[in-house]
This record gives structure tokens, sequence and C-alpha cells, in this order.
């Protein structure tokens, strides 16, 4: 006989399924739209939790770069720059010689309008694997925003009136 714990997962997944297809018939209807949208947005930051505890105590137990890089992701995924920044860290530390490392985490930098860092990376992990082509389209992309930003810098000191 099942007991009251193990109906929680059927009830959960038999309400996640009502909700979608309520959903997908009353796409038009806004108040249940939001509604929808929040129980979805709540559910993911749930699995969100779940996951990253699971990530942290399997590092805590046994640090791995893969559990580093599993992180990092999971930060990427929600815009959390800083944190997979720090996890991205971690895993060179267990591997320094890995070229897609220093690329992940120059993305995660550009994210973050870094783009000293993020160029900083992107060329370690060119150094590492001149063949990494996204890398050097990372450098190609930093040095067109900045060329911009210069631009846009002097364009701006030339209109200003002299003090």
């Amino acid at each position: 006989m099942k007991t009251n714990s193990q109906f929680k997962p059927v009830i959960l997944s038999a309400l996640f399924l009502s909700l979608s297809f309520s959903y997908s018939v009353n796409a038009n209807l806004p108040a249940e739209s939001k509604v929808l949208q929040q129980v979805s947005q709540t559910m993911d930051q749930l699995k969100f939790k779940r996951i990253e505890k699971e990530l942290q105590e399997a590092i805590s137990n046994l640090p791995s770069k893969s559990a580093y890089i599993a992180l990092a992701s999971l930060y990427m995924s929600e815009n959390k720059n800083k944190e997979a920044i720090a996890n991205y860290q971690e895993a060179t530390l267990l591997d320094p010689t890995d070229p897609k490392l220093f690329a992940s985490m120059s993305i995660a930098y550009l994210h973050l309008s870094s783009y000293e860092m993020s160029k900083a990376m992107a060329e370690q992990a060119l150094s590492l694997d001149p063949a990494l082509t996204h890398a050097g389209k990372i450098i190609k992309y930093i040095d067109k925003k900045q060329e911009v930003i210069e631009k846009a810098t002097a364009a701006g000191n030339m209109t200003k009136p002299a003090e």
C-alpha cells in the first residue's frame, strides 16, 4: 500500500498536466495566463533550488570539475553570472588546461559587461586551443564593442561645451 508521501509526486504530476492542458486551452485568457505563468515560475524556481542544492552537496562531498561546471551552467541559465564565474574558476583550478572552461567564463564576463576580463578569458581559451573558433568570435565582438564605446564617448565629449 502506498503512503501519503508516495502520492505527492503523482499528485504534483497530475496538477502540472492539468495546468498545462488548461494553459493550452485557455491561452488567450490574460488572468489565467498570469496565474499559470506564476505557477510555472514557482515550479522553475523550486527546481532550480533543488538542483543547486544537490550540486552544492555533491561539491562539498567530493569536489569535481564536472560538478563545478554543472553548477556554473545552472547559474548561467538563471543569469547569475558572478556565481557562474566563481564555479568556472573552481573548475579551472582542477583542470587549468581545458579551453572550454575559459571560453565559458569569457561568456559569463561578457554578460556582466566586463569586456577586459571576457577578452582575457577568450584569449586564454585560444592559447590552449587555437581551433576554438567561438573564442575568437568573442574577441572580435569585444573589440568592435569597445570601438563603438570609444566612438560614442568621443562624440559625447565633442558635443559638451567647454567649461
